[in-house]
């Protein structure tokens, strides 16, 4: 099993210089089971913009993933929209 985190903010996405590289988006983790190479997301914050694009890159894009929210606070949820593979 594999864990990414795209996003662990709190509330709010921020874009200053001294979040480019971690803790710019808000909650969004991907789990791989690696002995299915199957994909699980939980949260679908601001970094589920990067984790689709990420999943287009390597042709998954167009698999069944499972989405599990742990609550629906807004910055949990608003990446969804922009989640390409939708």
């Amino acid at each position: 099993m594999k864990l990414k985190f795209y996003g662990c903010r709190g509330s709010i996405p921020v874009c200053d210089a001294g979040f480019q590289q971690f803790g710019g988006n808000t909650t969004c983790f991907q789990i791989t089971f690696t002995d299915t190479n199957s994909i699980a997301i939980i949260d679908a914050g601001t970094g589920l913009r990067n984790l689709g694009r990420d999943l287009r890159a390597i042709g998954h894009h167009q698999k069944q993933h499972i989405i599990a929210f742990s609550h629906f606070h807004w910055d949990h949820i608003q990446g969804f929209p922009f989640f390409a593979p939708a």
